[in-house]
């Protein structure tokens, strides 16, 4: 089963979350995957909002004791959906979904010749374990 890391800026169009995110999933089973998220805004909450009616196979991974996002669980398939909380940091949370996932999904439009993004951080982090891109 695919593992996939789900993760990316939170300015994103929805043009382009359909872009970069769905049309990539096409090419997918996704009964075949289970899905790593996080709680921020953009990629995370678009992507939260596109699978509750198609996968009960999703680990929201979040900071605090309650995620800062979560869709609407009724009558959805969100309903049986895993919550990680208690991560102390960015990087605690974003290490946990690219140690425990196989695959990732994920596109940065914020990084500069100045400014490395997280989500930038994340992809190289990524890359360097090896972890399988969605494209």
């Amino acid at each position: 089963m695919k593992k996939i890391y789900v993760f990316g800026n939170g300015n994103l169009s929805w043009e382009s979350f359909n872009e970069f995110y769905i049309e990539p999933l096409k090419k997918v089973n996704l009964s075949e995957c289970e899905f790593i998220i996080g709680d921020f805004n953009g990629t995370d909450t678009l992507m939260m909002e596109f699978l509750k009616n198609k996968s009960e196979n999703v680990t929201i991974i979040h900071m605090d004791e309650k995620a800062r996002y979560f869709v609407n669980t009724f009558k959805t398939k969100a309903q049986n959906w895993k919550r990680i909380g208690g991560f102390t940091s960015d990087l605690e949370r974003d290490t946990f979904g690219i140690v425990n996932c196989t695959h990732f999904l994920a596109i940065d439009f914020n990084s500069d010749e100045k400014r490395k993004s997280g989500t930038l951080k994340n992809i190289e982090n990524c890359q360097n374990l090896n972890k399988i891109k969605i494209e």
